[in-house]
């Protein structure tokens, strides 16, 4: 390969993301893939002041040196910890150049601040990710706080990635064991897509669950492969882009962090990683799983809870959302996929029949909550609530309440409309041992 090739990776045909470029060095490539992905479009470099120094600088050195003029750089402030929020994607939309290709020069924040304030004035962007921390370089979609309630913004992926492995290779070690928990994390997510496929809630796309269930054993083979690493959690992305829809990439352990970013998690006074977060939740949807998997159905429904009324349930939501943080959603996201009368008997009834061809699905699709934990450990992630800055308590309720605010359903709903969810959250007590 001459120096002027660039080390490009193949992308599946029809999506937003078009070009993809990743290794060792791949910076020096940027002016060549804005030119060849944005022909006549000004570069607008957008980093904080900690992404500045690891890429940001030297990307506009390249583009100043190919004989291009870059917008002035937006840079926002390194310190305190950027949040996710929607309006400074509005923001970044009322400043951003005429003519431009907004570039994304940072982690999973900055790019989807970026890919939204793009998405809002409908311009394709390029990401030049700084660290091997998620998933969401590659996805459409944006993770943001909408008036405090955390939801996933539509807009779309970025045209095109500059991904150099010797930048990210500089970030902290703890955001590719980020990275890699998030990658784990799909393993349990195919398992939570069986569950709905299995009860007909949403049917498994062979094509999409091919591109990560065919592959996802070899990219979480060596926590410190971040080559590897990196590929999966694009191709991660790339699934969300083919279902227009983030089903192939998150399930009930998402959920949790959903909650536990929105009750304001610390660890120690600082925000606590979205892989770290999404990392003990994964734990947890493996023991509610494991409970599926061990326990035969006539011993497991004969500790069902009886269905509540729209009245009961009504008030069971309001104590789970005693903390007044979540935003109006939730209470009417819930209180619509609830269950009563024929509809709630003819479902447990669905349950039961399938619970025994679903507990063998599950097992073949799961590593063992064991070899997870240790998988996570290997990698330097947390594994236990208490390490994230959860108290027992805090971690309990955001199991319970992780079911409440999304219109996804995952194993949280299978349990809970089996009358089985307090039941198997009684497995969870191995975390916080």
């Amino acid at each position: 390969m001459s120096d002027n090739t660039m080390p490009v990776i193949p992308v599946p045909a029809g999506l937003d993301t078009r070009c993809f470029v990743l290794g060792e060095g791949a910076l020096k490539y940027l002016p060549q893939l804005l030119q060849q992905e944005f022909p006549g479009a000004t570069p607008w470099l957008i980093a904080d002041t900690n992404t500045w120094k690891a890429a940001g600088a030297e990307a506009e050195k390249l583009l100043i040196a190919a004989g291009m003029k870059p917008a002035a750089a937006y840079i926002f402030p390194g310190t305190p910890v950027l949040h996710p929020d929607f309006a400074y994607s509005e923001k970044l939309a009322s400043v951003m150049p005429e003519n431009c290709v907004p570039v994304a020069v940072g982690s999973g924040v900055i790019n989807d601040l970026v890919k939204c304030a793009a998405g809002l004035k409908k311009l394709p962007y390029c990401c030049v990710p700084t660290a091997c921390s998620v998933d969401g370089f590659t996805s459409a979609g944006a993770a943001l706080a909408v008036n405090h309630n955390k939801q996933t913004v539509k807009c779309p992926a970025p045209a095109a990635l500059c991904a150099d492995t010797s930048i990210m290779a500089t970030a902290p070690g703890p955001m590719l064991s980020s990275g890699f928990a998030d990658l784990l994390t799909k393993v349990v997510a195919g398992a939570d897509w069986i569950i709905a496929d299995t009860v007909g809630e949403q049917a498994i796309r062979e094509d999409v669950w091919q591109l990560i269930q065919g592959n996802i054993r070899r990219w979480v083979s060596d926590s410190k492969d971040m080559l590897n690493i990196f590929e999966g959690l694009a191709a991660t992305g790339y699934s969300m882009q083919m279902m227009l829809d983030s089903r192939p990439a998150s399930g009930s352990e998402h959920l949790f962090s959903h909650v536990w970013e929105m009750e304001g998690l610390q660890k120690d006074g600082t925000d606590v990683s979205h892989g770290f977060k999404v990392g003990v939740g994964l734990l947890a949807t493996a023991l509610l799983m494991e409970y599926i998997i061990s326990t035969p159905v006539k011993e497991a429904f004969a500790h069902a809870q009886s269905v509540l009324s729209t009245e009961e349930r009504s008030a069971e939501i309001d104590k789970l959302l005693v903390k007044n943080c979540y935003g109006a959603e939730p209470k009417k996201i819930s209180l619509a996929k609830f269950k009563t009368g024929n509809a709630a008997a003819q479902r447990r009834e669905l349950i039961a029949s399938v619970w025994e061809e679903l507990g063998a699905k599950l097992s073949k699709q799961l590593y063992t909550f064991e070899e997870l934990r240790a998988m996570l450990k290997n990698a330097d992630c947390p594994v236990t609530p208490a390490e994230i800055g959860l108290s027992n308590e805090q971690f309990l309720h955001g199991i319970k309440t992780a079911q409440l605010i999304r219109n996804r359903y995952t194993v949280l709903d299978f349990l809970y409309e089996a009358g089985l969810l307090d039941e198997a959250m009684k497995n969870l007590e191995k975390m916080m041992q």
